[in-house]
């Protein structure tokens, strides 16, 4: 079992930074779209694999 790492991620509307459970290495690359946990606008979320380490990256969704 792959152990689960967080990513942080930085609203693309507010600006403010909060933490995701990221999704397995094996599970990328892939796509979310989430609610920013501060002020609750929507944005999508991209994850993807630099070597070992899962990484974020949000930009606004429409």
């Amino acid at each position: 079992m792959e152990s689960s790492q967080s990513c942080l991620v930085t609203c693309p509307s507010c600006f403010e930074v909060f933490s995701v459970t990221a999704p397995a290495p094996s599970e990328t690359p892939t796509e979310w779209d989430y609610d920013c946990e501060v002020c609750c606008r929507p944005m999508l979320i991209r994850f993807s694999l630099d070597e070992e380490s899962v990484i974020a990256d949000a930009e606004e969704a429409w």
